[in-house]
């Protein structure tokens, strides 16, 4: 044999050592990263940062008066209750503010508006504690029809599928049911001691309750009655108040401390709790969804809106399955020796260096000058109670018994549990199959030196 044929062996046994050993490597890391996440997959979790604080709606309001309810239309846009001021306003997409019905006792106005939702058709359903009433208003903000509420206390949240409409009373322990133009409610029959928000998910099948009664949600199945605990992290403090849903996932106000808190992928995390300048949120009272999967928070005490920003919905994200083709004499591909590009030396954006918004003062103590609430509508004073607040709760204890602070019930059939593996599934022929690449470098290894001397 020639000396370059013999240079030519050598440099080939050096090039397959040279493929077979990342090859391993590579392997091993599917293998390993197959025993931390299910079923070899990768999830990313959801994080929601806040942007913007509203204390005012321009031109129509300068200052919140007492926000207690949010809701986003079809379109995206937002409906704000103000409960003491302003009436009913709606932020377009595009952040311009009007007023769908002004504040007053008029018959055109809405007095004291505690809660708000829309039909699929475009009404709005708005709950007035200080006439009482449940009113049902046209997209304009035309008054359609007035009917009795069903309670003297204020509701804090509705929820409607179809024609059938629910209503949370706090304070009350009943959750209600009407269908639209009956003017007649009924008790819902369920375990909840409490209820203070109450949503349904896209398909009306699913019904959600927040408890604030035993610190529990609950999620009732209205074709088979089933009801299940989804539990609640919480303390002494904890007071579940407005809910909301999306596509599986649950978003709970947590009133006493301040927190909006979300339940995906089956466990319990803290969305956020404070305004983009760092001021926490105060007895905040709902919450709702919007485009994007952005959280808009009614920040009751603080008098504002305060928008979170989603940093995507988790995703579970297949790995690559291990192969099990042995490896080639020769490399693919050489390795590029020099990076595509230079590096950028400077950040993409300046960070901001003012807060959006500062927190605002105590919500004033009269709803407006012109309007009289009755003596049966709560109204923002000097302390931090929003309507329909249960007077037991200022002494900060419920009123039924649930699990310990931070116990989570197992999730409803067909909802996902913790990421977690469950098995050895392709782990083991992956790591069989590394070893036996790592062993074919090695030997090739040792052949190319055999072969040098």
């Amino acid at each position: 044999m020639g000396r370059a044929a013999h240079r030519a062996r050598r440099t080939d046994g050096g090039r397959a050592a040279v493929a077979v050993v990342p090859a391993a490597i590579a392997v091993i890391a599917v293998g390993l990263g197959s025993l931390l996440t299910q079923d070899g997959a990768v999830a990313a979790t959801e994080t929601w940062t806040p942007t913007v604080a509203e204390s005012s709606a321009p031109p129509v309001a300068s200052t919140f008066g007492a926000p207690n309810d949010v809701h986003h239309e079809s379109d995206g846009s937002l409906l704000v209750a103000d409960f003491s001021a302003n009436g009913l306003l709606r932020r377009a997409v595009d952040g311009t503010w009007s007023r769908v019905a002004p504040f007053g006792t008029g018959a055109g106005d809405v007095w004291n508006p505690s809660a708000v939702t829309t039909t699929t058709d475009g009404r709005i359903l708005v709950a007035e504690a200080g006439r009482p009433a449940f009113t049902v208003l046209g997209a304009d903000g035309t008054v359609l029809s007035r009917t009795a509420p069903p309670a003297r206390r204020a509701v804090s949240e509705l929820a409607v599928d179809g024609s059938t409409v629910y209503a949370a009373v706090p304070g009350g322990g009943t959750l209600f049911t009407t269908e639209l133009g009956s003017g007649t409610w009924a008790a819902v029959p369920g375990p909840w001691t409490d209820p203070s928000g109450v949503a349904l998910s896209a398909d009306g099948g699913m019904l959600t309750v927040s408890d604030a009664g035993s610190d529990e949600v609950w999620q009732l199945d209205r074709a088979s009655g089933a009801v299940t605990s989804l539990g609640f992290p919480g303390d002494a403090q904890t007071r579940p108040r407005g809910v909301a849903v999306d596509d599986g996932d649950v978003f709970v106000v947590d009133n006493g401390r301040g927190a909006v808190w979300a339940l995906t992928g089956g466990s319990w995390t803290e969305a956020f709790s404070s305004a983009p300048d760092g001021s926490p949120l105060v007895n905040p009272t709902a919450v709702s969804v919007g485009p994007g999967r952005s959280l808009v928070v009614a920040d009751y005490n603080r008098q504002r809106v305060v928008t979170a920003v989603s940093s995507g919905r988790a995703v579970v994200v297949p790995s690559p399955a291990p192969t099990t083709a042995l490896p080639t004499s020769e490399p693919t591909v050489d390795p590029t020796v020099q990076p595509t590009g230079e590096p950028t030396s400077a950040p993409t954006s300046e960070p901001t260096v003012q807060p959006t918004a500062a927190p605002t003062s105590i919500p004033t103590s009269a709803p407006g000058p012109e309007a009289i609430p009755s003596v049966t509508a709560a109204v923002p004073g000097a302390g931090t109670e929003p309507p329909g607040r249960p007077a037991t709760d200022a002494a900060g204890a419920g009123t039924g018994a649930g699990p310990a602070d931070g116990a989570l019930v197992a999730p409803a059939a067909g909802q996902q549990g913790d990421l977690a593996w469950t098995g050895a599934g392709p782990v083991v022929p992956a790591l069989l199959t590394a070893t036996a690449l790592a062993g074919s470098g090695v030997l090739l290894g040792g052949l190319t030196r055999r072969r040098r001397r």
